[in-house]
């Protein structure tokens, strides 16, 4: 059935309990698999630490995961075709995607924003009862080419008895080009979502990427483990 507007307006506010602004830290680990057609797969891990306080926020990378960084590094000036596992795992990630795990409300908040509702359903997730919420996403993606199609995204919300998201998935559909030079991509993100405090973040964010251009096939997935403890700790 339609998702009716007073389910999207209790899902804001549910979302409007959790500011996010106490001190939050935590270690993550980020996997990341990629692979081209006709290439090798490629792919890595990599640790790093999250601090969120009144000065702001900031990443931490350990010195065992520099100085494997450093020595792939070496190794790809002798060879260029040595595998980069630490360093590849940690260009995977940007900063957007490590406050929207951190901040998950705030992400869901501006995602809804101008959205259109697609539909509503009860069903169970992780064997327990739970409200899906499917909406349409208003694109903040700006384009001036006729080259270039607007993307279609729709997001998926898991609420459970509570009232509060305990997952959600974002797929977005990117096309562009002209005759046989065009290309597509489809990105599928995913968050399993928890509280902590005054926070609602991901203890885990999946994304698979999907893409075709000039008949090549490209693929990667990331999954990235968030794990809060002790600020300061």
């Amino acid at each position: 059935m339609a998702a009716g507007a007073d389910s999207l307006a209790d899902l804001r506010q549910a979302l409007g309990r959790y500011p996010a602004k106490a001190a939050f830290a935590a270690s993550a680990v980020v996997q990341l698999n990629a692979s081209t057609q006709n290439d090798a797969s490629r792919g890595g891990t990599a640790a790093f630490d999250i601090e969120w306080s009144a000065k702001g926020f900031s990443v931490l990378v350990s010195p065992a995961t520099l100085d494997a960084a450093q020595r792939e590094a070496a190794a790809k000036k002798r060879d260029p075709n040595a595998a980069t596992p630490t360093r590849t795992a940690m260009v995977a990630l940007n900063v957007f995607d490590i406050l929207g795990a951190m901040d998950a409300a705030a992400m869901l908040l501006d995602d809804l924003s101008g959205a259109t509702p697609i539909g509503e359903s009860s069903v169970t997730l992780d064997g327990k009862p739970a409200k899906l919420l499917r909406v349409k996403v208003k694109p903040s993606f700006a384009t001036q080419s006729r080259f270039v199609a607007a993307p279609e995204i729709e997001l998926k919300i898991w609420i459970g008895g509570d009232g509060v998201p305990v997952a959600a998935e974002r797929v977005s559909i990117f096309s562009a080009g002209i005759g046989p030079a065009k290309g597509s991509n489809v990105r599928t993100e995913r968050w399993t979502l928890a509280t902590y405090g005054d926070r609602l973040y991901a203890s885990r964010n999946d994304e698979d990427d999907r893409a075709s251009a000039v008949g090549r096939q490209m693929s990667s997935s990331r999954a990235v483990l968030y794990t809060p403890k002790d600020h300061g700790h």
